[in-house]
């Protein structure tokens, strides 16, 4: 649709561009046909002039009418666009709509898939479950054949609890198939229920597929018939027919697309009343898991209730037995008394002897009793206290695991500082030994200027007072910025001193945390030790350095008055202040170097000035190339290596700190689940 509107919009900018041209070559016609009237100057002037006049008139009024019209186009062309702008925004909420309904119909069958599985695993243990009840009960059919064939009558008596137990028995297995099969009928139902959605997401699909299909097919026949009517409109008619057809072009364009509109609300609507209806579906889903739950709660209370009867009744069973064969004996000893009146007596004392032995044995189980009710009330009085201390370490164990983890990742973002902070520096070091070799270039080259001045010197031993005095000058200057450049790397010096140690007071933090690292405290406090010495060395090269500064300085070429590369002696200096602080590191701090010249004073004579240069520059390569090849680099390499050892070190040792914590929490997991079994059994 766009793509036709925009094809509209082009043909009527055209046409207007062919009026403009029309209108322009009727202007100049009218023109041409002005001058040759006047050139005729015929005794109609007045009224071809009136006619020009009428001609413009009108010609005026048709641009006038043709710019309202085009005017008028264009806005109905841009509220066209803009309604099409608004149904593809709509096609395009539609479409994220059905991706939505695609999402929840997909987590709905995930749902689905995952209650099915429960389900299933609660059947199987079910099975197993009526599995060992058969296995069981088979086994105690046996044992009863066995007693009933070895055992005597005083065991007989014994044996008819068995019967009660197997009634039992009976009955729970009863009660676990009558579950299975409720679980079977669910199973079912979950079943059939998922093919259901499946079919339901199989005609969303194909809604959504000839929804896109109806809508290319109406863009593709707008595109048609524009382009038929576009046809039509350039083979066909003049200006003012194509501004007709244009119009009308453009009204069956609006109704089409206002239709359009309708069908896209209807399905809209359709797409809204079909969303309701899957909402409801999974609410009713949700409902009916809720009640399922609620059901299967209830199941077990009751069952826990018919369990606890169970018990009341088999307690009540066992005395009722138990008054039986008092009666049972009470009535043997009266027909005894009756058959054998002789024997009352006898059997009497028999009765009260069996009685108070009787008792005697109740009192001892009853004692018994009370002492493994005691017993077993303390063990779990014990498990309770070890299982609230074990609750409290694991809860500090986790702090403390907690605390150690906030202070490496602190450790671990100032290392990555530091280490941008060193990479900056290694940059800038860079940089001054470039410099520092183009000064020596630099310096080479002045050095032959300077031997050629010599030569010339020779020849012209006269010098004037202004050269000594602007030498003089050229020299307190060079010391001045040689101070400080000084005054700069002692201050670049004290950063990275500040960095370092805010780094180790940061490890020094962490150690006192992880009590168990003491050795890894030893190595870093001899590592701290060794930075403070290296530190103090570097603090005593550079009073060294400032105090012997302006005696070491390169002198600049000398010659005809004048004194030239200032900036060359400055970056020199620094770079040779450098290797001295680099050389006194490497050496004792207490051996100063010895420095050959000065230059304080005046010189009187130019061949003096010439030898005097020359030796410095002679001293300086010597100090320059006596310097070890270890440059500043390497350090900086080997103390960064350094500190990622001792950083690989520090996360192994936290590592196996968490391995070992989480160990025992395992292990302290497993008694509370082994003491809540035994509990249990």
């Amino acid at each position: 649709m766009q793509m036709c509107m925009c094809k509209n919009l082009n043909y009527l900018i055209c046409l207007f561009q062919q009026v403009k041209k029309t209108i322009n070559n009727m202007e100049q016609c009218l023109e041409v046909f002005q001058e040759q009237a006047l050139a005729k100057a015929s005794p109609c002037d007045t009224q071809l002039q009136e006619l020009l006049h009428q001609i413009d008139i009108t010609v005026n009024s048709k641009k006038v009418e043709w710019e309202r019209k085009m005017k008028a186009l264009e806005a109905k062309m841009d509220i066209q666009d803009q309604e099409l702008a608004r149904a593809q925004s709509k096609l395009d909420q539609k479409g994220q709509e059905v991706g939505l309904l695609q999402q929840k119909l997909e987590n709905l069958q995930k749902n689905k898939y995952e209650m099915a599985q429960s389900y299933e695993t609660q059947l199987q243990a079910l099975k197993s479950q009526f599995s060992k009840l058969t296995h069981s009960y088979e086994k105690l059919r046996l044992h009863q054949l066995k007693q009933k064939d070895l055992q005597s009558r005083g065991k007989c008596e014994e044996s008819l609890e068995t019967p009660i137990e197997l009634s039992n028995l009976s009955k729970k297995l009863e009660e676990f198939k009558a579950k299975s099969r409720e679980w079977d009928k669910k199973g079912t139902i979950c079943q059939n229920h998922l093919i259901y959605l499946d079919a339901q997401q199989k005609l969303l699909s194909e809604k959504c597929n000839l929804f896109q299909k109806q809508t290319k097919s109406y863009q593709f026949q707008i595109s048609n018939k524009k382009q038929n009517q576009e046809e039509v409109i350039t083979y066909g008619h003049p200006a003012s027919e194509k501004d007709e057809l244009i119009t009308e072009k453009l009204k069956a364009a609006v109704n089409e697309i206002a239709i359009h509109r309708n069908r896209l609300q209807e399905e809209n609507l359709k797409l809204q009343e079909d969303l309701k209806m899957f909402q409801k579906q999974c609410q009713n889903m949700e409902a009916s898991f809720s009640e399922m739950k609620k059901e299967l709660q209830s199941r077990d209370a009751l069952w826990r209730r018919i369990h606890l009867e169970c018990q009341q009744l088999h307690t009540e069973l066992l005395k009722i037995r138990e008054m039986q064969e008092i009666q049972i004996k009470h009535q043997s000893s009266s027909v005894q008394l009756t058959e054998q009146p002789e024997n009352k007596n006898s059997d009497l004392l028999l009765l009260a002897q069996s009685q108070e032995s009787q008792q005697e044995v109740l009192n001892k189980i009853r004692n018994h009793l009370y002492r493994e009710e005691q017993s077993h009330c303390s063990e779990q009085e014990r498990t309770r206290t070890e299982i609230s201390d074990l609750t409290e370490e694991l809860h500090q164990k986790e702090i403390t695991i907690a605390t150690i983890m906030e202070k490496a990742s602190l450790l671990e973002r100032q290392l990555k500082m530091e280490l941008q902070i060193k990479d900056k520096l290694l940059a800038k070091q860079q940089v001054l030994d470039f410099n520092y070799k183009v000064v020596k270039s630099e310096n080479t080259h002045l050095k032959e200027l300077i031997e050629n001045q010599e030569c010339k010197s020779c020849m012209s031993i006269d010098l004037s007072n202004k050269e000594h005095g602007n030498f003089t000058a050229s020299i307190h200057k060079l010391e001045h910025e040689n101070v400080r450049l000084q005054n700069s790397l002692v201050k670049l010096q004290n950063d990275t001193e500040t960095s370092i140690l805010g780094g180790m007071d940061i490890y020094g933090e962490t150690e006192h945390s992880y009590q168990a690292s003491s050795k890894m405290q030893e190595k870093e406090e001899r590592t701290s030790q060794n930075e403070d010495g290296w530190h103090m060395k570097a603090q005593q090269t550079a009073l060294l350095t400032a105090s012997g500064c302006h005696r070491n300085r390169s002198p600049t070429s000398y010659g005809q008055g004048n004194i030239t590369g200032s900036k060359s002696d400055i970056t020199l200096s620094y770079k040779l202040d450098r290797g001295h602080e680099k050389e006194l590191d490497d050496k004792s701090p207490s051996s100063p170097v010895g420095y050959p010249l000065c230059f304080g004073g005046l010189f009187s004579e130019k061949g003096t000035t010439g030898g005097l240069l020359s030796h410095a520059y002679d001293a300086e390569e010597i100090k320059l190339s006596s310097s070890p090849e270890m440059s500043i680099l390497t350090k900086t390499e080997k103390f960064l290596q350094e500190e990622e050892k001792h950083t690989k070190e520090f996360e192994e040792r936290l590592n196996s700190h968490l391995e070992e914590l989480q160990r025992h929490s395992e292990s302290t997991l497993k008694k509370y689940a082994m003491l809540q079994e035994s509990r249990h059994t």
